[in-house]
């Protein structure tokens, strides 16, 4: 039989319930000596988690939950903050990583060793056209007025439908 000491500082979790997990026992240490435990989700399945993660609640089944979690997120998108089928937390996030500009809508051409800014916004899955400029802050300007001109009506529609609940 093999026996492990617990060290003095560590909470035995054993038997607890966290989320659909079940504490069985404790399944050894990370490489950082965090505790490990070996649990038991509601679904059957069984995982290994570590206490900490159990106790701020960042881990609470095996992973079964997942695909209900992403249907149920996609389904608010698309009901509780969208405006006539609009998205509008889209039209709002942050510029993506892979951006060359950094800017979101703005992109870099090159055309004939020159160098030109195009500014574009999609609404609706329909892209629109917002100009070519040879200066990027001009780009950025045209592609702010066309964010005013197209994003905040849905952006406010949105606020007053959330306002009336």
């Amino acid at each position: 039989m093999s026996y492990h000491k617990m060290p003095p500082n560590m909470i035995d979790l054993t038997g607890q319930k966290f989320g659909k997990l079940t504490v069985l026992k404790r399944a050894g240490q990370t490489k950082n000596g965090n505790a490990l435990w070996l649990c038991q989700c509601d679904c059957g399945n069984t995982t290994v988690a570590m206490g900490t993660s159990l106790r701020r609640g960042d881990t609470i089944s095996c992973g079964c939950l997942t695909p209900d979690r992403i249907t149920n997120a996609r389904q608010v998108l698309l009901t509780d903050k969208s405006v006539d089928g609009v998205p509008v937390p889209l039209l709002t996030k942050k510029v993506r990583s892979d951006s060359g500009t950094g800017i979101k809508g703005v992109h870099q051409r090159i055309r004939k060793g020159h160098t030109y800014y195009e500014a574009s916004i999609t609404v609706n899955g329909k892209r629109k056209y917002v100009g070519t400029f040879k200066d990027i802050n001009q780009a950025i300007r045209a592609r702010k007025e066309a964010e005013k001109k197209y994003y905040q009506p849905y952006i406010d529609a949105l606020k007053n439908k959330e306002n009336k609940k």
